[in-house]
This record gives C-alpha cells, structure tokens and sequence, in this order.
C-alpha cells in the first residue's frame, strides 16, 4: 500500500467534511508553513522538525477517532476532522528556523518562536479557522480547550467546558498522548 503523505492525507480529510469554505482554508494553508513547519522548538518537545506540525494534527485525529469510537462520543466525523487538523493553527507563521553563523540549524533549539500575533493559543486557533470556515460550537471548545489543564484559565472553566463538550477531556489527552507517544 503507498503511504500516502501529510499534506495529501490532511487535504482529503479536509476536503471530506464537505464544509463551505473548506476550500479557503485548504488554500490559506497552502500559503502559509503548515505542512513544513515543526510543532515546537526544542528537540525536548513534541514534533521539533520539519513538517512536525502537519504530523501532530494528523496524529491527534488518529488518536481522537480512536476515543471517539471506544467512548461513542457525541462528535461527529467532521467535527473529529476539523478540531484536530486546526487546533494547532496558531503555529502557522510561528517558528523561524535558528541558523547559526555557519548555516547549520542549532542542535540544542532548532527553531525560534516569532509570534507576529500573540492572541492566545487556543484563542488563536479558533481565530484562524473561523476566517475561512464556520465552526460548531464543539469545534470551537474544543480547539480553544485542547490544552486542557496546561491552560492557566482551566481551572475556572473546566467544569462548564466538560458540560457544554463532554468530549474536551478525551480531546485533550488525544493532544497529549499525540505530543509524548506519537511525535
């Protein structure tokens, strides 16, 4: 079987949920650094290379349609779809590469973070989707939440969070198993 690459396995399941302006969200990430970007800067974290953002978001949506069956949450394929391929948006545009003096990519901190933007991260996701597509209001909480109690507002709002989208908590450990088992 041909293994099919990130950035075609993250289209067609884009192109799939059918959504009005999935096109324009297609499109603006063809115009941005999704598909090669890292998900983070440091070789200690998760996806810290090249095209590590585009295997994030594809591995929470593996680990998110694995719970989402085992527990028959109440999120729809699409949803599914939407909330782990854009939850990390904010990240587009967001890492530089750190090129030292000779060319090469420091060992210790590959990339540097160059917010042109600081808007939040879960906040910032939900901004850049919602520009092109409109969002469910499970497709929002979960994007704005999936750092679950990493966020320094969880505390506060976990409980009305878990009412309106049962789903936050096995979206957020999706994220989370995604960033320490699967990057």
């Amino acid at each position: 079987m041909n293994k099919v690459d990130n950035k075609t396995r993250i289209k067609v399941l884009l192109y799939s949920t059918q959504r009005t302006g999935i096109e324009d969200l297609v499109s603006w990430l063809d115009t941005t650094d999704f598909f090669e970007a890292p998900a983070s800067s440091k070789p200690e974290y998760h996806g810290c290379m090249k095209g590590g953002l585009a295997q994030h978001s594809l591995n929470v949506y593996d680990a998110f349609e694995q719970k989402a069956k085992q527990f028959e949450l109440d999120v729809s394929p699409q949803e599914r779809i939407i909330a782990s391929l854009c939850h990390d948006l904010c990240k587009v545009n967001f890492y530089k590469p750190n090129v030292l003096k000779k060319g090469k990519l420091s060992d210790a901190k590959p990339y540097v973070i160059e917010d042109s933007f600081p808007f939040g991260h879960g906040e910032k996701s939900v901004y850049f989707a919602s520009k092109k597509i409109e969002l469910t209001q499970k497709e929002i909480l979960l994007i704005r939440w999936h750092m679950g109690p990493f966020d320094p507002q969880w505390e506060m709002y976990e409980k009305k969070i878990a009412e309106l989208c049962p789903a936050i908590h096995a979206f957020h450990n999706a994220d989370y198993e995604a960033s320490k088992y699967l990057d």
